[in-house]
């Protein structure tokens, strides 16, 4: 008996020198974002901050063109962290859209990062009264391999208009949302957390000519039913100055996600510090205000994708 425990002790060990050597294999962590208006930059700077300060690795946030991009930098190893919106993820995976004959499998779930919210804005004074309203107004649909992209075709959906009912203006958000103050556009769908800073600045510096559109109950049900991927949320009232009613909008989750060979280790150390974390990250960015670990395995549940073995360890202990 004294044999046994003594070889199992000896196993527990070398599995953790094992786990210890795997995880230091990794030395440095680069985080694929989006562009810099967004949400995802901000809150790649923010991870990559605190695992600087926290473990023994080093780690910086990329900017990029967004969540296709992403699964392309994480495939071609220039980034070993992405953060890609759920459906990207899945047509990655299963090789469809955009992913068509090119799936890419090597790829899981380290966590659910937050809710990412359509705000739908429109100038103040235009003929834009519903989404189907949008059909020949000049828009900015976002750039080539973002997920702004595929979000602007999703709202547009929920009125059955695509890319081509629109004067499509292939521009991020920042771009989009100068262009909206200079009168050079008619709308846009910029994606963020709630609140998205930058729009509400905008909206000051245009001096009231930046209106954010709220759906029809009906026009939420049709892009929600459209898109298949989309979720209808409510902007609460007063979120942004001058909004003295809620807005209905829709909503996609932002995940984090990771090459499957990362080491085990050092995935279970990421998304711990991010756990013990959390108040940092939400005094880093308001996006994080729904970054919530306790509610990730439900959400993983009903996502049916694979997630990283060290983000399950820790996860199981939640």
């Amino acid at each position: 008996m004294k044999t046994i425990r003594l070889s199992m002790v000896a196993a527990v060990l070398a599995l953790s020198i094992a786990s210890t050597a795997q995880a230091a294999d990794v030395k440095f962590v680069n985080i694929a974002t989006a562009s810099t208006s967004g949400s995802y930059y901000p809150a790649g700077l923010a991870i990559s901050k605190l695992i600087n300060d926290n473990l023994k690795v080093r780690a910086s946030a990329q900017s990029s063109a967004g969540s296709v991009e992403n699964v392309s930098l994480l495939q071609n190893r220039e980034a070993n962290m992405a953060i890609i919106q759920n459906n990207v993820v899945r047509d990655a995976m299963d090789g469809k859209g955009t992913f068509e004959g090119k799936a890419y499998k090597d790829m899981a779930v380290l966590c659910p990062l937050f809710t990412n919210t359509d705000h739908i804005v429109i100038r103040a004074g235009s003929d834009i009264k519903s989404l189907a309203d949008i059909k020949g107004t000049r828009w900015a649909v976002g750039a080539p391999g973002s997920g702004t992209l595929l979000s602007n075709e999703a709202v547009l959906s929920g009125a059955n208009l695509t890319l081509k009912d629109v004067q499509a203006e292939h521009i991020g958000q920042t771009e989009a949302l100068a262009a909206l103050q200079n009168g050079i556009i008619d709308g846009a769908d910029v994606i963020s957390g709630i609140p998205y800073s930058q729009l509400d600045q905008a909206r000051m510096s245009s001096g009231g000519r930046l209106v954010i559109y709220s759906m029809t109950p009906e026009e939420q049900k049709a892009v929600v039913e459209n898109s298949g991927w989309k979720a209808p949320v409510k902007i609460p009232a007063n979120t942004y100055r001058d909004q003295p009613n809620p807005i209905l909008t829709v909503s996609h989750l932002a995940l984090i996600m990771v090459p499957s060979d990362l080491p085990e280790q050092l995935a279970y150390d990421i998304l711990k510090l991010m756990h013990e974390k959390t108040g940092v990250l939400r005094k880093a960015h308001g996006a994080f205000s729904t970054f919530d670990l306790s509610a990730a395995p439900e959400q993983l549940e009903a996502l049916k994708l694979p997630v990283h073995p060290g983000a399950k360890r820790f996860l199981d202990t939640m």
